[in-house]
């Protein structure tokens, strides 16, 4: 089926939030898992590969998927225009110090950090992402020379904390799909932090749900969540980040918003929107 859609990012910005609302679209059609990176990291599986990810079926309206490493990834830009020239491209935005907060956050969960130093300022130091994938006037701007300011819709997650319903509601209207439906995943935090007590029994619970969704049986995953099975797991196996990375230190975010700033201007000149809470 042809894609009539992309979720580009940025990372850690309520992507996964957002593909569970449309998952749960009757006149949408989503890949099977999120994030398939296709146009940034796997465009050598090729078009065919990338178009057996998208079922067939009648009636849908809408069909696409998210990939939060496209907005910051200049590659993926360029494949995507070439490929999906019409593509309506949805972008989601958070505050950059959260959004790095985030990020670290993940890092540390996939066990990406140094056993021993979980700290924010360590890894800030390291690894530059945590700044360059916060710049979203800069990579905006990249997007604008291809796609039209019409077809850029943009989410803030100040929003989706103010109003989940009328944030669905606009995003479901740009895509061309029933405004009205309301997704049962509306009001559940999708990806919420943590941290595994088991890093063993998370990555086999992972490769389990990613087998069950390949296959096509992704029910069978929902349907032991209907059975609180999930519930269970998780609450034996996952802890809260703040049993494991340490606090911030205050001069560190005050250092970092005022590295934003510049950036957090521009984009409230192109958004039309206040963000001086953001600094």
């Amino acid at each position: 089926m042809k894609v009539t859609f992309l979720g580009i990012g940025a990372q850690k910005c309520a992507s996964s939030w957002l593909y569970d609302i449309l998952a749960d679209h009757p006149e949408v059609v989503v890949s099977p898992t999120k994030e398939l990176d296709f146009f940034s990291y796997h465009y050598e599986n090729g078009l065919h590969w990338y178009g057996h990810q998208f079922e067939h079926r009648p009636g849908a309206r809408a069909v696409g998927e998210i990939s939060p490493s496209y907005l910051h990834e200049p590659a993926a830009l360029e494949r995507i225009h070439r490929h999906v020239p019409d593509a309506r491209i949805v972008v989601s935005l958070r505050d950059p110090v959260e959004r790095a907060l985030s990020q670290h956050r993940h890092l540390a969960r996939l066990g990406l950090l140094p056993p021993d130093d979980h700290s924010f300022e360590s890894a800030l130091a390291a690894n530059p992402t945590y700044v360059e994938q916060g710049l979203y006037h800069r990579h905006l701007s990249r997007w604008l020379t291809r796609y039209s300011r019409e077809r850029l819709h943009v989410i803030l997650m100040d929003d989706i904390r103010a109003d989940r319903g009328a944030v669905a509601r606009s995003l479901f209207e740009f895509l061309g799909i029933d405004p009205f439906h309301t997704p049962g995943a509306l009001s559940t935090n999708s990806n919420a932090s943590y941290m595994p007590r088991s890093r063993w029994l998370e990555r086999t619970v992972g490769t389990v749900r990613k087998g069950l969704d390949g296959a096509g049986v992704g029910r069978t995953w929902r349907l032991i969540g209907d059975l609180g099975l999930r519930r269970l797991y998780r609450a034996a196996n996952r802890r809260p980040p703040s049993d494991v990375i340490p606090d911030p230190r205050p001069e560190t975010l005050k250092d970092l918003r005022q590295s934003f700033a510049p950036d957090v201007a521009s984009l409230c000149e192109l958004l039309q929107r206040d963000l001086k809470h953001w600094l």
